[in-house]
């Protein structure tokens, strides 16, 4: 049986899929991945075969329009939409046509939010089964901890919650409705509408590459939603550390690790240097990750190092605390890593999963990216390091997380969904 994995995303959206992919791959399946063309060597050095979505998705995140979604979206929701739906839209045909074309072969379908109403469509049409893949908790609840747009209650549980839940799926209707429709023009399909897609999200069977001790399950999920665990994977044996950032480590205290993934700036030398000042305002040694950002500093002191890419799972373990944009896939490394976390959010899930690592009690305060100061980010950096209940709490929920077998949970769920008994 072959089963075609779509992950449309950054590193952190495109790196579970793989952990999922190869525990397929080893469960006797024949598996092929789809993601942006800029992910064939990751892909590949996992030992899967790779198909390309025909948009290089780094290249997309640095264009002035991606800079602007991604700068203007931490105060500016609204501009946020704006900016995704006009990214989706210009880059419909060359998704579509991708699409078309890596679902002719396959048996079973298995994708992430962006792509999942065309791929449902297409599954329809040529009977093969989709299953959505959830890194966050999108299906509607009324528990206030599993809703990823501020809810009314997010500590509770209330109908509210889920209205809400609703409202927040008609806003994202207004990215996906474009793509979705001509994806059923091509197939011959009538045109669908916001009721269709809610459908789409709610009844659509999904693997949810999350943990419980991170978000409970909620009480009114059906069952064809299947929490499994974190999607996670060892760092491969074919990647090593550089001379330099293995005596780094060694020449003193664990760092701090900052670093914002995918998210680019349009001054990515400032933002370097806000991360430096706070450090050194707070007496700490650092490591920042350059990233799709390419942050920079000019001069840089020797208590900082800068760092092109390591493996957060080989990395994370190492540092005495890490700062980040709160995606899903890092934030799943950094819990599983066992250190206190802050989230500095951009946009979309971000500012949900900063809540829900402050809320457990294992990460400072999370702040917006439009409100970062070195006051506050020195602060912040401070808490991470001195705050003893933080971090025995932040080991704790980590040693829960190591034990967890999400990947083998995951293609047990895939199993009973394909075939059921």
């Amino acid at each position: 049986m072959k089963i075609l994995l779509v992950a449309f995303g950054s590193h952190g959206d495109v790196q579970p899929i793989i952990s999922l992919g190869k525990g397929l791959h080893e469960a006797g399946y024949e598996v092929v991945l789809a993601a942006g063309e800029d992910f064939q060597q990751h892909v590949e050095g996992a030992g899967l075969t790779f198909r390309s979505i025909d948009v290089n998705i780094e290249a997309m995140i640095k264009t002035d329009l991606g800079k602007e979604w991604l700068d203007g979206s931490s105060h500016n929701p609204l501009q946020e939409l704006a900016n995704m739906r006009q990214m989706a839209e210009e880059n419909a045909e060359a998704i579509n046509r991708t699409l078309f074309r890596v679902t002719a072969d396959a048996d079973v379908i298995i994708s992430g939010l962006l792509t999942l109403p065309s791929l449902v469509a297409i599954g329809q049409a040529h009977n093969k089964p989709v299953i959505a893949s959830w890194l966050s908790p999108f299906p509607v609840t009324r528990d206030g901890r599993a809703i990823i747009q501020q809810p009314p209650f997010p500590h509770r549980t209330s109908i509210l919650n889920r209205l809400y839940g609703y409202v927040v799926y008609a806003i994202f209707w207004g990215v996906f409705d474009k793509l979705t429709n001509q994806t059923h023009q091509q197939l011959g399909l009538p045109s669908v509408g916001r009721s269709d897609f809610f459908r789409v999200i709610n009844q659509t069977p999904s693997i949810c590459g999350f943990s419980e001790w991170v978000i409970p399950r909620p009480a009114d999920w059906g069952p064809q939603h299947h929490i499994t665990g974190y999607w996670y994977s060892p760092a491969s044996d074919a990647w090593s550390p550089s001379p330099e950032l293995r005596a780094f480590l060694d020449a003193g205290e664990p760092p701090v690790y900052m670093g914002f993934g995918s998210m680019a700036s349009k001054n990515p030398q400032a933002t370097a240097q806000l991360m430096i000042d706070a450090l050194q305002q707070a007496n700490q040694r650092g490591i920042i990750l350059t990233g799709w950002g390419d942050l920079k500093a000019d001069d840089l002191p020797e208590s900082v190092f800068l760092l092109d890419y390591a493996p957060h799972s080989w990395l994370f373990p190492q540092m005495a605390g890490v700062v980040h944009h709160g995606g899903a896939g890092t934030t799943a490394a950094a819990l599983r890593a066992g250190v206190p976390s802050m989230i500095v959010a951009h946009m979309g899930d971000q500012p949900y999963w900063g809540q829900r690592v402050f809320d457990l009690g294992v990460g400072a305060a999370p702040l917006r990216r439009h409100t970062l100061t070195t006051e506050k980010l020195a602060e912040g950096i401070t808490t991470l390091v001195t705050d003893r209940q933080m971090r025995q709490e932040a080991a704790r929920l980590g040693e829960h997380l190591q034990s967890e077998t999400g990947v083998a949970n995951a293609v047990a769920a895939v199993k009973s969904i394909v075939r059921p008994n």
